[in-house]
């Protein structure tokens, strides 16, 4: 199962192919038949291709917005960056090397 990412909104399936899966098969198929069909295949292209795109601009847009999201979060109990004047002795950690 495709879960939907908190961030972006969507499902990697989605975004990858422009719906989401489904579990169990449908009985009425999603189409319609071709003597009912008013559109042309390239037109039907068009629209999944600008679907598609539609979902991936939104994605951005809610990536976009959690990591604004998360950067004021993230910065609200920050302390504020020391100042050092030339000539101060500071202690280095190499804990981490």
């Amino acid at each position: 199962m495709n879960t939907v990412n908190t961030s972006s909104g969507f499902s990697g399936f989605q975004l990858l192919l422009g719906h989401s899966p489904h579990i169990i098969p449908p009985i009425v198929p999603n189409f319609l038949d071709h003597n009912l069909k008013d559109t042309s295949e390239a037109h039907h292209a068009e629209l999944v291709i600008s679907k598609l795109q539609t979902d991936i601009n939104e994605a951005k847009d809610n990536l976009f917005k959690a990591k604004v999201f998360q950067t004021h979060f993230a910065n609200k109990n920050r302390r504020p960056d020391p100042t050092f004047a030339i000539g101060d002795k500071v202690m280095l950690s190499t804990l981490h090397h």
